[in-house]
Formats: structure tokens, sequence, C-alpha cells
């Protein structure tokens, strides 16, 4: 772990504005009165959390209330009375709702209305607080956990080698991200530019996904251009169409039964699905040709653009005059369905949109939608449902994930880095990144340990970060 964390210092996120007024009303309060004390840096804290949460979850939390779960609050002592001192102040709304620990719901906060809108910066808050201490201590675990799961990877993430131009970054966003509704993408690109700036950023490989999440996976990408590591640029392979790819290197096994690295994973990891689904029951009654037509669609790479086509020309989805496209779908906002409106910069980023819609939806979901990708691919569909029936809610994306990131994580860049030591590593989810002098090495090893694990080779997408240019290999 080459992140080291101060345990008497966090770095919070927060409006000059309102950071500003924090410590005076503290101050304020504190003067007033020789009981429960108030710490700068727990309130900061919290308010903080009211901008990296809804950052760190694009689409999300339209209505601007934020669930904290109390397990985050409850680091914090005596939190109820900080909650109670923000809200007086009017830096934040406590949504005022039954509630119960049986609901297995996180309570829900809104930025006052006096900072909404306002830009981020990021400020150090310091002291002897054992609050400080045990946050840090937290991030360390996570950190520590990942290095024993990957340190063929974490070994790499070394902030003092990995930079930004921060002068070129903030001119870019001020730029391109000028107006009101481009709050939340501007705060996004300074909370990420500001964190490597001031190398306060930390790793963890937790949760259901397995995945490897990093300051690479937060990195928006038209910040890439920005980064260097050790001075040196960096390129990027992905795997084109990837959630569509893992699915049809499963599809493929029902079509063509081999010995892989995916036949071994499933065995040993999802041995229920892969007995279910090779079950000869289940085989014989598939429809082997439109299998075989949705596995060549991906495996060529135009999985996405023809089923934009579809969409297109069936009517759900619009383009303007500049390209852009966008989808109307009703969502439901505080207890009103109401049409939203979408925009897409390309017809292919809306199309793998309402692709993984249809595949991760429920079974009692029937979008028009859903309706579209059912009768041009009623066998996957059919597919689809069996693999999700008597399952967890998110079952599906979630074995995805985990294939995925057993493949890039476990597999591939672990045999890579054993082969080329001296190589840089990192990885964004479906993507290996390296710099500029390992292209042709990450190229060339990435596409053959991948052939081994699926037993079908996916192409694969090479991006320039500093010309911000990607080309298909």
């Amino acid at each position: 772990m080459k992140t080291l964390i101060n345990k008497k210092k966090i770095g919070v996120w927060l409006p000059k504005r309102l950071f500003q007024a924090l410590k005076r009303e503290i101050q304020v309060y504190n003067q007033s009165t020789d009981e429960n004390q108030l710490n700068l840096a727990k309130a900061a804290y919290i308010m903080n959390l009211l901008f990296h949460i809804p950052l760190s979850r694009e689409k999300k939390y339209e209505d601007g209330w934020i669930p904290i779960c109390s397990e985050t609050l409850r680091r914090i002592y005596n939190y109820p009375i900080y909650i109670k001192f923000l809200q007086n102040e009017g830096f934040l709304d406590k949504r005022i709702k039954e509630y119960s620990t049986s609901s297995n719901e996180c309570r829900k906060y809104k930025l006052g209305m006096t900072y909404m809108k306002h830009i981020l910066d990021f400020h150090w808050v310091e002291d002897n607080t054992h609050f400080i201490k045990r946050t840090n201590e937290y991030k360390i675990d996570r950190m520590e956990l990942a290095d024993v799961k990957c340190a063929h990877l974490t070994k790499w993430f070394n902030p003092e080698l990995l930079t930004i131009d921060y002068t070129s970054a903030m001119k870019f966003v001020k730029e391109n991200y000028h107006e009101d509704s481009h709050i939340n993408k501007r705060n996004k690109r300074i909370l990420t530019i500001k964190s490597i700036q001031n190398k306060c950023w930390n790793y963890s490989r937790q949760g259901l996904d397995n995945r490897l999440h990093s300051i690479f996976t937060s990195l928006p990408k038209d910040l890439r251009r920005f980064v260097r590591y050790n001075q040196e640029e960096l390129i990027s392979l992905d795997i084109k169409n990837s959630q569509p790819f893992i699915y049809a290197s499963l599809l493929n096994q029902l079509l063509n039964p081999s010995i892989n690295r995916l036949n071994n994973y499933l065995n040993n990891e999802y041995n229920i699905l892969h007995t279910s689904i090779m079950s000869e029951v289940f085989r014989n009654t598939l429809n082997y040709n439109e299998i075989e037509v949705f596995i060549n669609q991906v495996l060529d790479g135009t999985f996405y653009e023809l089923y934009g086509d579809l969409l297109y020309n069936e009517g759900l989805v619009s383009k303007d005059v500049f390209g852009h496209c966008y989808i109307s779908q009703p969502k439901k906002i505080r207890g009103t369905w109401v049409n939203i409106q979408t925009k897409y910069e390309t017809l292919r980023k809306a199309s793998k949109d309402i692709v993984i819609q249809s595949l991760f939806s429920s079974e009692k979901c029937h979008s028009k939608f859903i309706n579209i990708f059912m009768n041009k691919y009623p066998e996957i569909y059919r597919i689809t449902q069996f693999i999700k029936a008597n399952r967890e809610k998110n079952y599906f994306p979630v074995l995805l994930q985990n294939i995925e990131a057993n493949c890039v994580l476990d597999y591939c860049t672990r045999r890579i880095s054993e082969i080329y030591p001296d190589m840089p590593l990192f990885t964004i989810h479906d993507s290996i990144v390296t710099t500029t002098q390992y292209e042709h090495i990450l190229k060339m090893e990435f596409n053959r340990l991948l052939g081994l694990y699926f037993g079908i080779n996916p192409k694969l997408e090479t991006e320039y970060w500093r010309q911000g240019l990607s080309t298909a290999c």
C-alpha cells in the first residue's frame, strides 16, 4: 500500500462559503455553552457527505434527498447533536418521515437552500480527535484488504507519482461546465482534480461487485488527458461491449461447452447457476440461431450501434441537430410519476443504457424499452429471466460484475504482472491502464489472456489519454 494516511487530519470537500460559515457558527455555538462542545472535523465530515455521496453515484438522488446510513454516522460520538445543530443553522434539512430499523433504509438529508449550486473546494481539517483516527483507520483497513486481494495492482497506487496538470484541468472545467445545469458535473471534476492534487485519495475492493475502486475508476473521461503517472502518458485498453460480451461468453457455453477459466470460475463460485443453465432439459428448448446472431453482433463490436438504430427507428430515442440523443422515461419523484428526459452524447451511449436496463430489470417490469428487447431477442430475454428466477434482485448484474473482476483483476493483470513486473498496471473495471511504453505488450497479452479465460475474444479499444482518442483493435 503506497497511499499513506495521516491519522490526525482528514480531507473534506465543501464550498468555501459553507466551510467558513460552519467554522464561524461552531465557534459561536461553543462559546454559548460548556456542554456538548462541537468539533469542526465532525460537522464538516457530515456536510461533506451531502456532496460526496451524490457525486459518486450518477443519476441518483435527483430530488436532493441523500441517504446517510447510521453506521456511517455512528463513528461520530453524539452525532444526533451535530444533526440538530446543522439543521437549526440551515446547513441541512432532515427528511420528516416515520422511520424504523426494520425498514432497512437510511435516513435522508438535504443540503440547505443557501448552499445549493455552490462550487466545491478542498479543505484539510486537522486535530487529535478520536473520530479522525477512526475514520482514517477505516480507510486503511479497506485498503489493506484490497492489498491482500490484488497486491499486484495496489502496489502501483502511489499518490506521489500520480499527477494532474492542475491549472489546465481547472481551466477546462471552468470553460466547459460553467452553466448552472452543469453544477454536479463541474463539482465532480473539481473533486477529482483536487483529490489528485492534494494526494487525498484511497482505494478498496469490497462490496458485492468485487471490483477494485480507486481514483482511476472515479476519474471522468474528459479529465484523463491531464493525468500522468511518473511523468509518463497513459493509455487504456477496454473490452468493447463489456457486459454484453461477458453475457455472450456465458451463452457461448450453451452452444459450445468447453473448458476455460470462465467455466472453472462458474463451477467454483456459481455452481448452482452453472448446473441450471447447462441442464440438458433447458438446452434442448433453445433457439440456437438467435443466440448465435446475438453472440456475433457482440463479438464484432456492433451490438450497441445496431440496437441504437433499432431504438431510434422505433421512435424511442430522439436526436437534435448536434447528434445528441434523448430518451424520456417515467420516474417516481416524491410519490408522483413524471417523465424525465435524459440526454446522451451519442446514440451508442443511449443504447448501452437501455440494454443494461433491459437485461438487469425485474421480471415484473414491462416498459416499452424492455418490450423492444424482448421482441428483438426473445430467446436472450428468456434465458436472462431463467437466470434471474428466484434469485436476489441484483443477482444477474452482480454475477457479470464478478466475472469481470475475476477475469481482469485476478487473472489477466495478475498474469501480466508476473511476466512484466516493472509494468505499471491500473484498472477501470473492464479496462487495463498502463504507460504508453507498454502499449504493444498490453495489447498482445490482454487479448491472449481474454481468449484463454472466455474461450472467445472480444473487440478491444485503445484510448490514448493525452489525445483523448480511441481506436478499435
